[in-house]
């Protein structure tokens, strides 16, 4: 079954890779097991915003994932590590994620995605109750704001929705 999942993974990664590098967006995670494994406790972030090196760290630490404690079966972590590893930022055509490596020093190897000066760059204008708000959980829970990350959409004109004060949602203009 798994071999299945990942033949059809295979197949979806091409189609949305073409269309990702025809529009500077992210191809959305195509493989199955990806999307359940990761997506279970956080968004399943497209492994185009961090290198190569990057991945092989954070999958190097496993079983301690930040806070959490993970285990996988050797399959599904190595399934997990080659879709990270073939699919970083310093293996892509997409635009978008050269955006992510162009700002990124050679021997940086961060390991969260809001450690990388990409993102810092594009939310350092944010206010901080954005952060307090009760509805970001943190600042990488990326679909609260970019409500079409899933499908690797992030620009501000792909369904963004910032917290507001009093509960509302309102419109960033990045300029």
């Amino acid at each position: 079954m798994l071999r299945f999942l990942i033949a059809a993974s295979a197949i979806v990664t091409l189609a949305a890779a073409a269309q990702a590098v025809a529009d500077d967006r992210f191809p959305p995670i195509s493989s199955e097991v990806v999307r359940s494994e990761c997506g279970d406790c956080h968004i399943a972030y497209q492994p185009q915003m961090l290198p190569q090196r990057s991945w092989r760290k954070l999958m190097d630490a496993l079983p301690k994932h930040f806070d959490e404690e993970l285990s996988f079966d050797e399959e599904t972590k190595q399934h997990l590590l080659r879709y990270l590893l073939d699919n970083a930022a310093d293996k892509s055509e997409v635009d978008a994620a050269r955006k992510f490596l162009r700002e990124l020093s050679s021997g940086d190897t961060p390991i969260r995605i809001t450690d990388t000066p990409r993102w810092k760059d594009k939310h350092h204008e944010l206010p901080k109750s954005v952060w307090s708000d009760p509805r970001v959980a943190n600042k990488g829970d990326c679909a609260v704001c970019h409500t079409q990350a899933v499908r690797g959409l992030y620009d501000d004109d792909d369904g963004l929705r910032v917290p507001g004060p009093n509960e509302s949602w309102r419109r960033w203009e990045d300029d």
